[in-house]
């Protein structure tokens, strides 16, 4: 092969990124990039979930490598998720349109996590920061019984020509996805339809001051309880 037909690499992908990413915010378009350089991807329960189980699926044959190798050399320059869809950009050897709709949880799933939950957990904080029981945690986390979704939940679509699936790009979102469901994990219940409430319950009519602690969840994660 040529050398001017050659693959870029993830660097040289990554500085093609950065300059049409300030060449668009220039321009006044609004994006949210992801970059993610950490070793361990994730540093907060859900987000380590999350990373956890794309890394089973990895080993169970779903090519996603080189799209943790494209988020990690800021090549996702643009990722929002929303109830049951994810929408981005990223840099391959041109900028790519990417979607990916999630199968949403049944009925029936919903009810039995509801039920699992049920008294088990009891503050906002508590769920969002993955302080429950060992067993709940466990099916929370199952892609079969919980929130994570499974492999044949992701429904993806890219602009690009690569036939495989997922392709890098796509893969790049679902990494980007935990990056960012790790520093909001509210983002992981609402990509999931599910509100706080669905698994905490009513607050009392008095709620106690551990239930409401902005301050706490603001430093955990730097997101305002309110906005839930």
């Amino acid at each position: 092969m040529e050398d001017d037909e050659r693959r870029p690499t993830y660097a040289e992908l990554g500085k093609r990124a950065a300059h049409l990413l300030a060449d668009m915010q220039t321009g006044g378009e609004i994006l949210h990039p992801v970059v993610n350089t950490t070793r361990k991807l994730a540093s907060h329960f859900w987000g380590f979930a999350w990373m956890k189980h794309l890394a089973r699926c990895e080993e169970s044959g779903l090519a996603l490598a080189p799209g943790r190798s494209l988020l990690r050399h800021g090549c996702v320059l643009d990722l929002e998720l929303a109830p049951g869809t994810v929408h981005g950009k990223v840099m391959g050897e041109r900028l790519y349109d990417i979607r990916i709709d999630l199968t949403p949880l049944d009925e029936e799933r919903m009810d039995a996590i509801r039920h699992a939950c049920a008294g088990k957990i009891d503050s906002h904080i508590s769920l969002l920061e993955g302080k429950l029981d060992d067993a709940l945690l466990r099916q929370l986390c199952d892609p079969d019984t919980g929130l994570l979704p499974a492999p044949e939940e992701w429904r993806m679509s890219c602009t690009c020509p690569d036939w495989s699936e997922p392709c890098p790009h796509a893969a790049a979102a679902v990494y980007a996805a935990g990056t960012l469901i790790d520093g909001d994990p509210s983002l992981l219940f609402l990509l999931r339809s599910v509100t706080l409430d669905d698994l905490v319950g009513k607050a009392p009519e008095i709620a106690s001051a551990e239930d409401f602690d902005t301050d706490s969840l603001s430093r955990t994660f730097g997101i305002d309880l309110d906005q839930l």
